[in-house]
């Protein structure tokens, strides 16, 4: 495969990525944007991204500002520049593929709602999401864990951005309605168990699929890469791809 470094300026901040182009130079029609997690980096999507580009999909995987393990500098001002940034990774390299929103976590649900936003895309897949996001508890080992979470991150804290999230996720739902939407959930996930899982898949419309497996809330991009791949191959297979 071809891998290359992306820079581009979104909502006024810098942001990198990679780019990852399939080494027979002959992309198929769909494109894969990989957006990561809270307080995370593209890393985190490595295997999602490599899977997929081997696959033969041209992929565009991104750090998201503000995260401290990442490469973009800058802060993280909202949720809506997350699904901002997701949107503008995809306008960078013209091409004639339609793209795929592909997320973890906080990702997840940016690639829900950047795929209900942009009329061009084929659909979305979140791995790792659940609904609510955010669980106001008053418990001490909740809320120092959203604070060794925050540390990693310069702007909004985990329940801002989760709060926006949930406001943002059941119109989503509704907007994408009628094309294809995948979850991949965690059997072991804390963060998003699976009870949230089953309420976002109730709450999504046909065609529609859920996934689980057996892994905690971080371990899923690396469990759910060959189903990523079977999705994207059952996407192109009905739009005529081969």
């Amino acid at each position: 495969m071809n891998i290359f470094p992306v820079c581009f300026s979104s909502g006024g901040q810098l942001v990198r990525g990679l780019g990852y182009g399939p080494s027979s130079g002959a992309p198929e029609p769909i494109r894969a944007i990989l957006i990561h997690g809270y307080s995370s980096s593209k890393h985190a999507m490595d295997p999602i991204a490599t899977a997929v580009s081997k696959a033969g999909y041209p992929v565009l995987s991104i750090d998201l500002p503000g995260h401290k393990l990442g490469s973009s500098g800058g802060a993280l001002i909202s949720f809506d520049m997350v699904v901002q940034a997701a949107l503008d990774a995809n306008r960078l390299l013209p091409s004639p593929c339609r793209p795929v929103y592909i997320g973890h976590s906080m990702g997840s649900a940016a690639a829900l709602v950047a795929a209900s936003q942009d009329g061009t895309a084929l659909g979305a897949a979140s791995l790792g999401l659940g609904y609510p996001v955010t669980v106001m508890r008053p418990e001490a080992s909740v809320i120092n864990y959203y604070l060794e979470r925050w540390e990693w991150v310069d702007g909004a804290s985990p329940i801002e951005v989760g709060l926006e999230m949930d406001q943002a996720i059941p119109p989503a739902l509704e907007e994408l309605a009628g094309r294809p939407f995948l979850l991949v959930s965690g059997t072991y996930d804390q963060e998003l168990p699976p009870f949230s899982a089953q309420k976002l898949f109730g709450l999504a419309h046909a065609p529609k699929t859920h996934k689980t497996v057996e892994t905690d809330h971080s371990g899923i991009p690396g469990k759910a890469a060959p189903i990523v791949v079977e999705w994207l191959n059952e996407l192109q297979d009905s739009i005529g791809g081969h």
